[in-house]
Parts: structure tokens; sequence; C-alpha cells
């Protein structure tokens, strides 16, 4: 079972550093939604602060998650 959870974890941070590298656009790193309308109230004001970042940061802590996703999965290999 460790092995399936960690290439789950491999794989879904190869997902992540492929789209956050090669597939995204600039305009799919700004948030356009409203706040208060999924019920998710810290994570629309997390994307709102994103928002007010460089771009260059919030794709950088974008590969960090896919780094630590993989990072992650190797350990609990």
């Amino acid at each position: 079972m460790n092995i399936a959870i960690g290439a789950l974890l491999i794989l879904w941070g190869v997902i992540v550093l492929y789209s956050s590298l090669f597939r995204m656009k600039k305009e799919d790193y700004k948030d356009k939604g409203v706040i208060g309308v999924s019920g998710y109230i810290e994570l629309e004001f997390l994307f709102k602060f994103l928002n007010r970042l460089p771009l260059g940061m919030v794709k950088g802590f974008i590969i960090l998650i896919g780094v630590s996703f993989i990072t992650f999965g190797i350990v609990i290999i």
C-alpha cells in the first residue's frame, strides 16, 4: 500500500510540475473568484493574497508544492 501511495504522490508531483512549467499561461495564475461564494473563505483569502505577489513568486510556490509531493512520495516508498 505504501508503494501505491508513494507512486501516486510522485505522479501527482510530476503533473503539478509539468503543468506549472509548461502548460499554464500567465492568465491561469490569476484568481477571478469572488470571496464568500465557495464556502472556503480561508482558501479564497489565500488565493487573493497570492494574486498580489509577482508571477515568479507564485510560479516558484507551485513548483515548491510539486517538488514536495515528489519528495514525500519518495519518503513513503
